[in-house]
This record gives structure tokens, sequence and C-alpha cells, in this order.
């Protein structure tokens, strides 16, 4: 199940929250200052096996005025410059930190935990075209470990690689672990030539499952079809994954 929880909804999904946020706290030392969680709005990814397994925070963040003078060793987050290169009289924009904590257990078939993968960005880019229209925003900038796009080091498969109008793409290494960090184009125009049909901005951004019945073994390091055909519900307020 994904769920969307947007900052008028906070109070009613508190619990939740907390563990997404424990997650970042814990796997990629992320923290959010007060002000920037009262606007933030939560993408939460869950099942009942797992509890909370991953998701989205989507944060504004505030270009430093000094950024200029920083040289690339001191400034801790490549996103500031580069959406800074990209739109230079921006002072905020919006961020999206991702985090996914599947790993790979013997409980869980290898079909099964490529699906999840898959599944959830495919779902994280239906989501973020549904946040761009929300917030009018033409680009979102965003953040991941390395770690998080495959399953493990001898399984590599096609996860955010295969979201449509990617501007630029950096890496980075703190110590721990290797992010990407890059810029997502939201423009409608570029939508229209995106792999993924169907309608990204009506009904439930978070329903319809492309995957189902569509896996096949020579697919694990690969996305599903760019043919598929995805259907959507626009009455409920979860995104349900079947």
């Amino acid at each position: 199940m994904y769920k969307i929880i947007e900052p008028q909804a906070h109070e009613l999904h508190d619990e939740k929250i907390s563990s997404l946020l424990g997650l970042l706290k814990i796997y990629q030392n992320f923290y959010l200052d007060p002000e920037a969680q009262d606007r933030a709005t939560f993408i939460i990814a869950e099942d009942d096996k797992r509890g909370v397994y991953g998701g989205t925070v989507l944060y504004p963040r505030k270009i430093p005025s000094f950024l200029e003078f920083l040289s690339e060793d001191i400034d801790d987050n490549p996103l500031d410059k580069m959406v800074s290169s990209f739109q230079p009289k921006v002072k905020e924009y919006w961020a999206a930190r991702i985090c996914l904590c599947l790993g790979y257990d013997l409980s869980t078939s290898l079909r099964e935990t490529v699906e999840l993968y898959q599944r959830f960005y495919f779902k994280l880019y239906k989501a973020f075209c549904y946040f761009g229209e929300k917030e009018n925003i033409n680009s979102l900038s965003f953040t991941l470990r390395a770690s998080d796009t495959h399953v493990d080091n001898n399984l590599r498969i096609l996860t955010w690689q295969t979201w449509p109008s990617l501007l630029e793409i950096k890496q980075s290494y703190n110590g721990f672990h290797n992010y990407f960090h890059g810029i997502l184009s939201l423009k409608e125009s570029a939508l229209k030539a995106n792999p993924f049909k169907g309608d990204l901005f009506k009904g439930n951004p978070l329903k319809g499952n492309p995957l189902k019945g569509r896996w096949h073994p020579q697919q694990a390091n690969s996305h599903p079809s760019s043919h598929n055909n995805f259907s959507h519900d626009s009455t409920s307020a979860e995104w349900r994954a079947s």
C-alpha cells in the first residue's frame, strides 16, 4: 500500500511519518527542520509483512545566499548548486528524499523483491507528477542512496533510471554511502512523451499495478514494458499495489 500524506493530514498519520523519518535518520543521517517538516508532503510505502519499508519526503529547501563562495568540497548538498545553475533566480525549491529499506531475505522470492523495487519507483514517478501539478512546479530535485536501487550487489535492476526527462544526475559519497542527486522535469510537454502510458494527473496517482502478470525472469534487469496500460481509481485516498 502506498499513501500520500499532505501537510493538513500530518496529525492523522503521525506514526507513519515518524517511521519514515526514523528510517531516513538511521540509514541516511537525514533530518528535517521543524519548519520544513510542517510544509512537507510524505509518500509512505508499507505492507502487513514489513510495516513502513520506505517512501519519500517532499520538502522545501532554501538555497544559501553564500552558495557561490562554497567549493565543491565544502558544499555537502549538491542539489543546491545543481538547482542554482539550472534556475539562477530561484531562492527556494522542492526536494524529494527517497528511502527504500527492503534488502533481500530468503523468505521473499526474488521475483517478488524485484517487483517491489520496480513498483516502488514507478509509483514514486506518478506521485511526483501529481505533486508537481498540485504545487505548480516544473521540476523536482531528488536524492537517494545507490544501495536503494538494487536488490543486492549481484543483481541491479532499472529503477529511477526509467523516469523520463531526467535533466541532470550527479553522484556523491559521504564516507558511508554513495548517493544519486538529480533533477526531474515535470513539464507537461515533456511528460507527453514519457514511457508510462496513462493519465498521470487525474484520479488516484498510486492506483494500478503495472507489473501484475507481466513479469518474466529474463526481465529481471529491465523495467516493465513501456507499452503497458495502467488503470486508475479516483475513489480511494490510498494507493494500493496488489
